[in-house]
Formats: C-alpha cells, sequence, structure tokens
C-alpha cells in the first residue's frame, strides 16, 4: 500500500529509521516521492538533550511547521508528532503535548475548514523500530474525525494501533 506521508524535524533520529527508509525508496515521502500529495505529517522530534523550555520552544515550531503545510496540502488529514524525550520531562509532556495539540488541531480547522488529527507518542522507550513503522503507518490510513487530539507513549501502542490506544484512553 501507498503510504503518501510527510516528514519533519529530526528524520535521523532512530525512531524515524522506517520511515525515512521508505521515504528513500519511494514507498513514502512527501508530494514528489510518489507522486501523490501526502496525507499525513510525521514530525520526529529528539528533545533528549533539550532544557524543558527548549523542548518546548521545539515542538512548538514543529507545529507552526506542519499548521503551514496542512493549508500547502489540504489532503492532510494527520499530523502526528513522534518525541524522544527524557526522563525529566516526562511528568511535564502530556500537559505540554494536550495544551500544543489543542491549538494546532483548532487552528486548522479554523483556517482550513476541515478536521485534521493530532497525535503525540512519547516514543522514548521505543525499541522496535519496525512496529513503530508500521503503527505510524497504519495511524496515516485511518479515518479521520475520531478524537481530534491523543497523547500517546510506546507503551500504549507496542501491542495495537494508535487508533485503538486512542479508542482505550476515551473510554
Amino acid at each position: 500500500m501507498e503510504h503518501p506521508v510527510l516528514t519533519l524535524g529530526d528524520t535521523d533520529a532512530t525512531v524515524a529509521r522506517g520511515i525515512s527508509a521508505l521515504t528513500r525508496a519511494g514507498g513514502a515521502g512527501d508530494d514528489s516521492g510518489a507522486g501523490r500529495s501526502p496525507h499525513a505529517v510525521l514530525a520526529f522530534a529528539d528533545l533528549r538533550d533539550d532544557s524543558r523550555h527548549a523542548a518546548k520552544e521545539r515542538l512548538r515550531a514543529l507545529a507552526t511547521l506542519a499548521a503551514v503545510e496542512t493549508k500547502r496540502y489540504p489532503e492532510i488529514r494527520h499530523v502526528v508528532f513522534i518525541v524522544l524525550l527524557p526522563p525529566r520531562h516526562a511528568a511535564a509532556f502530556d500537559r505540554i503535548a494536550s495544551r500544543l495539540g489543542g491549538r494546532l488541531h483548532a487552528e486548522v480547522e479554523r483556517s482550513n475548514a476541515r478536521d485534521v488529527e493530532v497525535t503525540f507518542l512519547d516514543a522514548s522507550s521505543c525499541g522496535d523500530v519496525a512496529a513503530l513503522t508500521e503503527r505510524l503507518l497504519d495511524r496515516c490510513d485511518d479515518p479521520v474525525g475520531q478524537h481530534g487530539v491523543v497523547v500517546l507513549e510506546w507503551d500504549d501502542i507496542r501491542d495495537h494501533s494508535i487508533r485503538r490506544a486512542a479508542h482505550d484512553q476515551y473510554l
């Protein structure tokens, strides 16, 4: 299956290897890769060496870039942030990601008049890049309009899809 995605941020991070390999092979990528506009933005951020303030600013900058891309490519229906965090930032991640995701979701809905799902995933404990890649591509194919904004950790999706983890979180 073809997965037209646009990658942003730290695409050389360990957790981005699977997606980056597909991008280079033409199985995923930006609008030039498969001849189709991207349906999702995958934004990678390795924040392990950043201060809490710097990490927050980098996430904001990535969210701004993602918002611009949703205007450029109206087919985008998912924006997924995959982050690597130091343990000292893990406690604040849910709060920061929820706020930022809510703002991005509302901004895209207001300015583009369409729904875009925003997912934040703390992949710090991910040891299986192939499974992560599978989960991300599966998320890119999900129908939109189910959850709006969801914040997850690798443990939430280790054994099943992001969609199921998001659904479980809302129950």
